[in-house]
């Protein structure tokens, strides 16, 4: 039992049977937990997961569950650069795609936080659910 990726995928699950469309970054940890939750829900049209790089940069774990997800970006413009400015660029790109943000997050996820803040400024609806 994992608490924060249990609750991810909850809440991913309850949003898209609710009809709410999920963007998620990446495929582990918690964004693992939402795209679980998002297919569970079975309507694979309100899932859409954006990778900072290309898809071979992912684990093999991720790509597999990668493969059940029909609305894949991937960003391999990014692949040269670190996961952390690939990460910042990609979530960059999430908040273009939404009007609000739901993160899980710890007080020391940097890329996390930020992402929070640049979606305030853009006067999105920001939660942010500190799991420490």
């Amino acid at each position: 039992f994992h608490p924060p990726k249990t609750l991810s995928a909850k809440s991913a699950y309850a949003l898209v049977l609710s009809g709410n469309h999920v963007y998620t970054s990446g495929a582990s940890g918690t964004n693992a937990a939402a795209i679980r939750g998002a297919i569970r829900a079975e309507r694979p049209d309100l899932l859409t997961v954006v990778l900072p790089q290309s898809l071979n940069k992912q684990t093999k774990e991720s790509q597999e569950l990668l493969k059940d997800v029909t609305d894949l970006v991937t960003m391999p413009q990014n692949d040269d650069m670190s996961l952390d400015v690939a990460s910042r660029i990609c979530n960059s790109y999430l908040l273009s795609q939404t009007d609000q943000l739901i993160s899980f997050a710890f007080h020391e996820s940097q890329t996390v936080i930020e992402a929070s803040k640049e979606a305030q400024k853009l006067d999105m609806l920001v939660t942010t659910l500190y799991l420490d």
